[in-house]
Formats: structure tokens, C-alpha cells, sequence
């Protein structure tokens, strides 16, 4: 168990200085919807499982694609979900809040916990455009969260998925400590109990 703590603790350090030294959005996806513009992807990439993120969105509006205004003010009009890789069965909703430094972006966080492919659902109803749209990370969209230890040098830790593992084999052992004890108090009781036979039967025959 000592082991698995300081693998825990080295995880837990890296995704610290990760965080620290993450530069800005590196990839979003655009999308045009109506006479609105759509960007969506990760908050703060690259994303390291483990790691605090969520959702970004920002939307502006205007016939000029290069010379739009942002959408402000529609937080309680946008809703949102996100599931991992297929499992579309085991959803989370993102509450929707928006920059009070930039209006127009909207965010959710949340701590994805596992490498891979993220899927945004974002729908809702603004000054009459309805939107249900899906948004994938890809090569060509927004960046997979990445393992941990993609971004450890010199020396890599065990992934928060198998520390886990690790750490529920050990509960097992653990749980299976004072069923072999209370197996051993019962053979050494019927081996105590075998030897007293053993010797009464000796007395009564000498």
C-alpha cells in the first residue's frame, strides 16, 4: 500500500505542474449555425487525464464570419452534456455559466478522468435559432485527452486507471487478511481439540 501512495502522490504532482505550465486552447472546432458561430473544445488544452478542464464554447453572431459580435448573456438558453468515447448511456450535464471577462464565452468544468475521445452535446434555443449539435474531439476537431504519463520524463507513473486497479486489488488482500486469520484460529482450535482426544484416548487405555 506504501507503494501505491507515493505512485498516487508522483501522479497527483505531475497533473499539478501540468496544470501550471498548460499554455492556452490550442484546437477548437467551428461550426456555423444559422447566422451564429459555434467554437467548442476543451478548456485549457492539451488535456491530461486527471487534470481540471470542461467545456468551452464561445458564440458570436454577424453575416461577416470575420467580423462577428459575441452572443452574450444566453447562459440560461444553452444547455449541455458530455460522455466519453460511445457511452452515450452514461451521460453528465455540464451547467452552463458564462466569462464575466468576455462575453459571449460560455464554460463548464469538469475533471475528465480517463484518456480518449470526449463527445460535447450542446443544444438549447437563442433569439429563436434552435441548435442540437454534437461535437467530437478528433484530429480534425479538438484534442483527445491524453495520458499523464504522455507528458512524465524522466520516469512514468502508473495511469490513474490502473492505480485504481492497483488499489482495489489491495482492498481484496486486505479483505481477505481476517478470513485467513479466522481460518487458522479454526484449524489450530480443531488441532487443540484432535491432540486432547489423542491423549484422553491414551489414559484410558494405559
Amino acid at each position: 500500500m506504501a507503494h501505491t501512495r507515493k505512485a498516487i502522490s508522483a501522479v497527483l504532482l505531475a497533473t499539478l505542474v501540468i496544470n501550471v505550465f498548460a499554455g492556452p486552447a490550442l484546437a477548437h472546432e467551428s461550426r456555423q449555425i444559422g447566422n451564429m458561430t459555434f467554437v467548442v473544445g476543451f478548456l485549457d488544452e492539451p488535456v491530461f487525464a486527471g487534470s481540471k478542464s470542461g467545456l468551452e464554447l464561445r458564440i458570436s453572431q454577424g453575416p461577416d464570419p470575420d467580423n462577428q459580435e459575441p452572443v452574450a448573456e444566453q447562459a440560461g438558453n444553452i444547455q449541455a452534456e458530455v460522455w466519453y468515447q460511445t457511452d452515450t448511456a452514461n451521460k453528465r450535464t455540464l451547467p452552463i455559466s458564462e466569462s464575466f471577462s468576455e462575453p459571449g464565452s460560455y464554460s463548464s468544468v469538469f475533471y475528465p478522468t480517463a484518456a480518449g475521445q470526449y463527445t460535447f452535446h450542446v443544444f438549447g434555443t437563442i433569439n429563436g435559432t434552435q441548435f442540437d449539435e454534437e461535437f467530437i474531439s478528433g484530429p480534425d476537431t479538438f484534442n483527445h485527452v491524453q495520458e499523464t504519463r504522455d507528458a512524465q520524463f524522466p520516469q512514468q507513473f502508473p495511469n490513474q486507471a490502473e492505480l485504481v486497479a492497483q488499489a482495489n486489488k489491495g482492498n481484496e488482500a486486505a479483505g481477505l487478511v481476517p478470513i485467513a486469520i479466522g481460518l487458522g484460529a479454526a484449524g489450530l482450535l480443531l488441532g487443540l481439540v484432535a491432540l486432547g482426544l489423542v491423549l484422553a484416548g491414551r489414559r484410558r487405555t494405559a
